[in-house]
């Protein structure tokens, strides 16, 4: 069953949730006109976690610790980025709401 909307009033608009959702579409649209070079992308980009349990047994990313918040927007397809959006279009008003814009 999917949610298509919730019984949560707000009450204002939900810019940063908004925000959230371009960035993350963009990044997306980018992972996929990135073609052969995708993997490395990920790589870079994403979490290993094996890189923030044990530093020492395997080559950090160059951006780590960063890459913890650069891998919050990256998704492995159209499925995933999809659902995790929808989600967010439903709770992240009400989790703005409660908690603010920063």
């Amino acid at each position: 069953m999917l949610p298509l909307k919730d019984d949560n009033p707000t009450w204002r608009r939900p810019y940063v949730t908004y925000g959230i959702i371009a960035l993350n579409i963009l990044a997306f649209l980018y992972e996929l006109g990135l073609g052969h070079q995708l993997q490395r992308f990920i790589y870079y980009y994403g979490v290993i976690p094996i890189e923030f349990t044990h530093p020492s047994l395997i080559r950090v990313s160059p951006i780590f610790p960063f890459n913890i918040f650069t891998s919050m927007f990256l998704h492995g397809g159209f499925m995933h980025i999809a659902g995790n959006m929808l989600y967010l279009w439903i709770f992240g008003d009400n989790v703005e709401d409660a908690m603010g814009r920063f």
